[in-house]
């Protein structure tokens, strides 16, 4: 087994930090609430954006869940990672 290497684990740290604190960009926030907000009067091409785009809000947020309890459990164990 290879050493131990901090400097990949705050790598890691920092990856899951951008994942857990990601947002979607302004403009497709603004579009997907739109086009949620008048879902009864979209074409069939809105229909599916709305879609593609609620799936894509949805694995983000997932992820976002996802990343803030690995970093959960690494602060634990590594409190040096907080950042704090």
């Amino acid at each position: 087994m290879p050493p131990f290497d901090t400097s990949l684990l705050k790598e890691c740290a920092a990856t899951l930090h951008r994942v857990a604190n990601y947002r979607l960009p302004q403009a497709l926030d603004q579009r997907l609430l739109w086009l949620s907000e008048n879902k009864e009067s979209l074409n069939g091409t809105q229909r599916q954006e709305l879609a593609a785009l609620a799936d894509l809000a949805d694995d983000r947020s997932l992820d976002k869940v996802q990343a803030r309890a690995v970093l959960e459990r690494l602060t634990r164990v590594y409190p040096e990672l907080s950042g704090k």
